[in-house]
């Protein structure tokens, strides 16, 4: 059987690619349309043919990483248990983020500077994200009470420490001990996606407090 080359990517879809890269390692202020170009290995011209400006460069970049993520989450997820929905998100959203290392330091910057770059297009990204995980947390709207957390919450719990782990990598490299012992500074991906699961899922099914009462976890 004659296996099929893989198509090229276009012209765009490399300026993407070189974009994020940039962008991740200098911020939208910082990054230079003439290295964007140098990395894609196309002209400078073709930046503007496709976006016109490095302002709309930047919204489509912002524009893929949050459709990216919130089309990794499925939509079936509601329809699962809120511990199998959660550990979906989880691992999910974690995937996206570490397959694509450029994600975590722009998400970063992004709110770090207000979301000044968000307009209704990548915001709703963003909302459908947080409508999955709505679903998610509240089992499908069938359970009988309601978890007492908000999805808000949950999904600021989960990302948070994502984020930060990935883009910390070497910041953590460099407070390493002069022994190369990092047991005490740093750990595995897959421990930290499982310490998130845990606080997450502790929280989540938690039932909500009667009129009064404290908060029981559920088999308490």
């Amino acid at each position: 059987m004659v296996s099929q080359s893989r198509k090229p990517a276009s012209s765009r879809d490399r300026l993407l690619a070189a974009a994020a890269a940039e962008f991740a390692a200098r911020g939208f202020a910082g990054a230079k349309v003439d290295r964007i170009a140098a990395r894609a290995r196309l002209n400078k011209a073709m930046i503007y043919y496709h976006f016109r400006s490095k302002a709309a460069l930047y919204r489509e970049v912002l524009l893929d990483v949050f459709r990216t993520i919130a089309d990794a989450v499925s939509e079936d997820a509601a329809d699962e248990s809120p511990e199998a929905g959660i550990r979906h998100f989880i691992r999910s959203v974690a995937g996206v983020l570490a397959e694509r290392p450029h994600v975590a330091p722009i998400w970063l910057r992004e709110m770090a500077e207000g979301g000044r770059h968000l307009d209704a297009s990548r915001a709703g990204q963003l909302q459908r994200v947080l409508g999955r995980l709505e679903r998610i947390v509240h089992g499908g709207r069938r359970r009988a009470r309601r978890p007492a957390v908000h999805p808000l919450a949950v999904q600021l719990g989960i990302v948070g420490p994502i984020l930060l782990f990935l883009a910390s990598t070497p910041v953590r490299a460099r407070l390493a001990p002069p022994d190369g012992n990092a047991a005490g500074i740093d750990i595995d991906y897959d421990t930290l996606l499982n310490y998130v699961e845990a606080a997450t899922l502790g929280a989540v099914t938690q039932e909500a407090p009667a009129a009064g009462g404290s908060t029981r976890r559920r088999g308490a």
